[in-house]
């Protein structure tokens, strides 16, 4: 079945995404992306005349992606009558464990092209962003001194690390992490730890 020019750009941005995630884009070639997506380096120049424009490509795919799910976190957080914050960092924190060649791709980014990185995340992540301090701003408790949005940027990086640098293979030590997660930032914030009795 002969693929759409479409469906094949998707591929080859996949294919460059988990390359990129593995190698980091500066030891990537685009041979191997080509090789992971299936095709010759022919026919991918085809599409992307050269790695900066592929690295771009991931990048709008990423925040497509980003937009795609803002809105159910959204929802999710409608529809809890309670402890909207934990319910938040739990979102977030699965959103990253589904998509953790995306959090590897940013770790080495942000290692390799700091500036670059921090600006497109400052830009895509703005509505999670105003989400998050939303979300704080309708606690009745916030402390004096609170920063909610140096707590986000610090919850971002704590959970982008923990997905890009945690096996998935490792799920036990993942769950580990994510509970001492949540009780790190509740610790940070405005609110009270939760309680023992939650997962």
């Amino acid at each position: 079945m002969r693929r759409t020019p479409l469906a094949q750009r998707d591929r080859i941005l996949e294919a460059a995404l988990a390359t990129f995630a593995t190698l980091g884009t500066n030891a990537s070639s685009i041979q191997a992306v080509a090789d992971r997506a299936g095709m010759s380096k022919q026919a991918l120049l085809h599409y992307f005349p050269t790695k900066a424009n592929l690295h771009a490509g991931v990048y709008e795919l990423l925040a497509l992606r980003f937009r795609q799910q803002l809105p159910g976190v959204a929802s999710e957080l409608v529809s809890r009558s309670h402890d909207r914050y934990r319910g938040l960092i739990e979102a977030v924190l699965e959103r990253f464990d589904d998509n953790t060649d995306a959090a590897r791709f940013l770790a080495f980014d942000l290692l390799e092209r700091p500036d670059e990185v921090l600006a497109w995340l400052r830009s895509e992540a703005a509505p999670w962003l105003g989400l998050i301090k939303g979300v704080v701003e309708q606690s009745n408790d916030v402390k004096d001194g609170f920063d909610p949005e140096a707590h986000v940027a610090v919850l971002g990086a704590m959970m982008l690390m923990q997905s890009a640098l945690v096996p998935r293979s490792d799920k036990r030590w993942r769950q580990r992490m994510k509970k001492a997660t949540v009780r790190a930032m509740h610790l940070s914030s405005h609110l009270d730890p939760p309680s023992r009795t939650r997962g």
